[in-house]
This record gives C-alpha cells, structure tokens and sequence, in this order.
C-alpha cells in the first residue's frame, strides 16, 4: 500500500511539533526521563527569583523552580514550587533560602541541609528565608561606621560649641581684667619687697638688739652647763633608785607571773597537758560513762544468771536468762514464740546508739552463750516480722529473722 504525500507530511509535522514540545520543556528544565520530587516554599517577596531559577546544594544543582504563584489568602505572599531528582531525600528542618549568586542580582535557591534523620515527604512545606542582596549586605556594614560617624560630627559640633561659648566676648573681657589682676598683683608683690626692705632697714637697731639678747641666753646656758648637768644626774639617779627598789622587782614578777599564767591558758586552750585534754576533749566522760553503762550490765547479768559466772554443784539456780538491755531497762525473755530481725553479732558489746545501727533506733541487746546478738523487732506474728523485714534489708542486706522460744535462739530460713 502506497502512503500518499499528505499523510507523510502530516506524520513529519506531528513528530516535529512533538520534538519541539519535549525541546522547549527540556530546555526550561523539564526531563520526561527523570523522577523528580516536588516540594514548597513560601516567601514574603522572592527579590527576582523565576522560574526555572536553578535550586542547589552545596553549589551542586539538583533540581530547578517550577511554578511560582500567589497565596489564595490574599496575603501578598507567594508559593514557589520546586522540584528535584528523586535521588535526593530532604531531611526534617531543611531550608530554602534565596540568595543572589552573582553581581548582577541573579536569584537561585539555596537547600541548606537540616540535621535530622527523617526525611521530608513529597509535596512538604519547606522553611523559607531570603538572603539579603549585596547592597543590603553593605549597607549593613556601613551602618555601624555611619552611626560612629555621626556620633563623632556631633561630639565635634558640642566641642566647638564649648570653645564659642567659652572665648565669647564676655568671656575675652573677663581673660583681660584676670590679666590685668595678675599684672597689679605683681605691682604690689614688688611694692611689699621695697617696704619690707625698708623697714628691715629702719629697724636694724631694733634687730640687732634682740640677736645681742639671744646670744646672751645661749652664753649663759653655756655658762651654767655643769649645773644643769647635775641636775639631769640627780634625775637619772633618782630614776635607777626608782628602778633598783623593791616595787620595780615586785612589778617584774608580778608581770612574769600573768606571763606565764597566760602560757598555761593557751596551752589549756589548745588541749595541751592533762588539764587541757580534760576541758577540750570528751573521751574521757564518754569512756567512763561507757564503763558504768557496762558495769550495771555485767553486775545485772551476774545477778540474773549467776552459774555463768560461779559454778557449784550443789545449788541449781534454774536456767540461764537472756539479757536484753536497750538502757531504757532489763527485759526478760518468755516462753512464747517471739520474731526479731538480726542486725549484726559480735563478740564484744556495742554501744546501743543510732550511730552504729545505721540510724536505727530502739535496738536490742541480746547475749546468747557468750555472743551479742542486736536486733529490731518484737514481733509474735511471723508475717509482721517478714513485712518489716523486707524494709530493714534495704539498710542491712545481712539481717535474718531469728525465733526466740525457750532461751533457744533460731534462724528462720528464707522462702
């Protein structure tokens, strides 16, 4: 089948109007071949930018502005769309900033990465700014020198200001009479040189008469030098009788003494000698009242229990009695079935403070065949004592529940 001239012609000019259609949109940026993702900013002005106005990263051009319109609001603002390849994701926080990339004012768009890991989905709202044009930029950095230039033109406008006010006429006539003040000053300061001169010179007599008079007392001094001599050794005499009589040496040991009772002051103070370890430190009223708190106990445990001290096989004395001492009196255990929780043991008693239990107070003293048992608690209910037990582990991981039945001590084993 033969085509005829006219379909040929009209297949040429279909493919070409294609060919110019694809050109034309390749040229302004657009490639049907490639993927591209499209994303929104919006600006209160856009200073130049159109369309087809590459977008870059890191000076890379990754993309270019497709469409720019107005806001439907009516707010004056305008939305630029933009759109990249499809191998650039945009994390959260990126920013479209418009920046001029050349003297001539040419507008691009600047992506300035954010640093979060999640990625801004197709179709998202960037953040917008623009950046200022260079004229902005210098005129920004000429300000601060134009505001010093003007604070100078007015501190010179203020200095010129004092120096009319100060040379003003008035002024000038007031320099003329402190001048001619000065010049009768020195008129006068002469004219009293002159009369002094005169009077010194009229008085001579006068003058002379009271030097004679001057050196007549300085002859007789020098004349009755020996006797006033005397007198100053009398003086001196006097003073060492004075000094070598018996109320100087009572004074000087009077003084020797408050010397050396203040010595034996400062070395009290200090906590030196037995008087001074006396006052400044309690370790020995804390020792003896150690002694007598340990004395009543060995003296009450020696009356209660008395084979454990003396053993004769004629008398009984019944059975041994635990000692259970908090200093607030002697307690007897019973018969019945009671509950503590152990704290520690020892082998030597410890003195029943909050300090040595951890804060803990009311702690008991227990002496079981010779060992001092402390605990807390006085329970008969083995669920009470198990309750209060979960609480003290937190201060003495180490404490067990003990069973305290008959004067026999034993442990209750956990579950």
């Amino acid at each position: 089948m033969k085509i005829s001239e006219h379909i040929k012609i009209g297949f040429i000019v279909f493919f070409s109007t294609i060919i110019l259609i694809f050109g034309i949109n390749f040229l302004k940026g657009k490639n049907f071949f490639v993927q591209e993702n499209y994303y929104y900013a919006v600006y209160d002005r856009i200073d130049g930018l159109t369309e087809s106005s590459p977008v870059l990263i890191n000076g890379y051009k990754i993309g270019q502005v497709r469409k720019i319109n107005f806001l439907p609001d009516n707010s004056g603002r305008l939305v630029v769309k933009i759109v990249i390849s499809n191998k650039f994701k945009l994390p959260k926080k990126t920013t479209a900033r418009i920046f001029s990339s050349d003297l001539m004012g040419t507008k691009e768009i600047k992506l300035i990465i954010g640093k979060l890991e999640e990625n801004h989905i197709v179709g998202d709202t960037l953040s917008a700014n623009i950046e200022g044009s260079i004229t902005e930029q210098v005129s920004l950095q000429m300000l601060p020198l134009k505001k010093k230039a003007e604070d100078l033109m007015q501190e010179m406008e203020k200095a010129i200001e004092v120096v009319k006010y100060v040379f003003n006429e008035k002024t000038r006539d007031n320099l003329n009479k402190s001048f001619a003040s000065i010049q009768s000053a020195v008129y006068n300061l002469e004219h009293s040189s002159s009369t002094l001169d005169t009077l010194v010179t009229s008085e001579k007599g006068k003058l002379e008469r009271i030097f004679s008079n001057v050196e007549s007392i300085s002859q007789n001094l020098n004349d009755n030098n020996e006797k006033i001599t005397k007198i100053i050794d009398n003086f001196a005499a006097i003073s060492d009788t004075i000094l070598q009589s018996e109320i100087s040496s009572t004074i000087t040991k009077a003084s020797k003494a408050l010397t050396d009772i203040n010595v034996i002051v400062e070395k009290i103070n200090k906590g030196e000698g037995t008087i001074g370890m006396l006052i400044n430190n309690d370790t020995l009223y804390t020792n003896l009242d150690d002694a007598s708190y340990n004395l009543n106990r060995f003296v009450e445990d020696l009356r209660i229990n008395p084979k454990r001290y003396v053993h004769f096989s004629l008398f009984d004395f019944g059975k041994s009695v635990n000692i259970i001492d908090n200093k607030k009196g002697i307690k007897k255990s019973n018969d019945k079935n009671i509950y503590k929780i152990k704290l520690k043991s020892s082998n030597q008693p410890i003195p029943l403070t909050p300090e040595n239990f951890k804060g803990l107070q009311n702690v008991e003293e227990t002496i079981n065949n010779g060992i001092y048992i402390y605990s807390v608690g006085n329970k008969s209910n083995i669920k009470k004592i198990k309750k209060m037990h979960s609480s003290i582990k937190n201060i003495f991981p180490e404490s067990v529940i003990l069973n305290f039945k008959n004067g026999k001590v034993t442990q209750i084993q956990k579950k």
